[in-house]
Parts: structure tokens; sequence; C-alpha cells
């Protein structure tokens, strides 16, 4: 199920990433408090998010390998479907990563807001394009009677799938329109309501027959 090419290349994306931070931090007077604009400071382990989500996305392969310690004929499809999803992260973290260090080295005259906004634009992307993946993602058998059979993972992840296409053209239509005061009660209650949704879901499937035998 895990695709250590793809690990090995993401681990190596990840260590440039740490490096260019530490190197970047250096510079810096003191890394704790780095100054933001309006007499504001921030920390510079700020500077880490990315590696951290990076370093996320590879943990993932080992916690579907645990939940999913047999997944049958569908391992290869598996292992091309994470190898492809990590390096797609990888590729994602780094670029930010790079823009937000040339951007704090005073490469781009652009605004926080701007940077913000764009930001969020991405992300909402991606998320697009993980609801669009997700429906294609191979399933594996089930493992016992509590288990969701093919067909009703199959519709799981199709509905799965919508949630993280709305969320993301969400995310998309706010980072532009709504102020940045709105995000976050606005986002986390979108986020909420697309969780409680998925669970939602997935206790009608329960009980809904299949037509599996």
């Amino acid at each position: 199920m895990i695709d250590r090419k793809a690990l090995r290349i993401s681990g190596l994306i990840l260590l440039a990433m740490v490096a260019a931070t530490l190197w970047r931090l250096s510079l810096f007077p003191d890394w704790r408090h780095i100054p933001a604009g309006n007499h504001q400071t921030i920390t510079g382990l700020v500077f880490f998010a990315e590696p951290a989500s990076l370093l996320i996305v590879m943990i993932m392969p080992f916690l579907l390998k645990w939940l999913m310690p047999d997944p049958g004929e569908s391992l290869p499809s598996w292992r091309r479907w994470n190898g492809k999803w990590i390096l797609s992260w990888g590729v994602f973290f780094a670029l930010m990563q790079a823009f937000l260090l040339a951007h704090s080295l005073g490469h781009f005259s652009l605004s926080g807001m701007t940077v913000a906004r764009a930001a969020m634009v991405v992300i909402g992307i991606m998320f697009m394009m993980m609801g669009n993946a997700m429906p294609k993602a191979p399933s594996p058998p089930p493992r016992g009677s509590f288990e969701f059979d093919s067909w009703q993972k199959s519709r799981l992840l199709r509905f799965a799938g919508k949630l993280f296409v709305g969320l993301g053209l969400a995310f998309v239509l706010g980072g532009i329109l709504l102020p940045l005061e709105y995000w976050k009660p606005v986002f986390g209650c979108l986020m909420l309501a697309a969780l409680a949704a998925g669970i939602w879901y997935g206790v009608q499937l329960r009980r809904e027959p299949s037509p599996l035998p």
C-alpha cells in the first residue's frame, strides 16, 4: 500500500524545506519575534506550517496500512494512488514554502492580504482536485461483518468527493469575496457541516440494504 519511492522523494523535499526554513530563520535577529507590520510580531514557527503539513501527508499511508492491513487485489492500485497524491502535495507545499520564504526576503511586493487570499484559493483548488479523485480511489474488500461492502464504500466515496468539491468551491469563492475577519467562523462552520454530513450519510448507508449478496 505504501509507495516507498514517492515517500523517499517527498522526504527529500521535506528535508530541503526544513533546511531552507532554518536558514531563513537564522537571518532574523530574533526568530521568536519577527516583525509582521502594524507593530505586531509573529513567531518563526509559522514558517514550519508547510513542512508540518507535508509530514502529515507522508504519515497518512501508514495510517491507512494500519486501518486496512489486507487490501487484497487492490494493493497495486492503492500504492499508485497514494504515491501520486503524496508527490502532488509535496510539490504543492514546496512551492508554497518557496513563495513564503521569498516573500519574507522582500522579493515579492505583495500585501499580506493578497498572499492570504491567493493561498485560500489554492487550498480550495486542491480540495476540489481531491474531491474529484476520491471516487476513483480503489476500494479494499471488507474485513468484518461491521464493515461497509464495496457498493457502500463506493457510494460513500462519491458523497465524500462531492463534499470536498463543494468545500473547495466555497474556499475559492470565500477567499476572493469574503473579508478576512469572516474566514474563521465561515470556514469553520462549513468544515463542521461537511463532517456532520459525512457521518450522517455513513449512518444512512449502514441502514440502507446493499444490492450485493
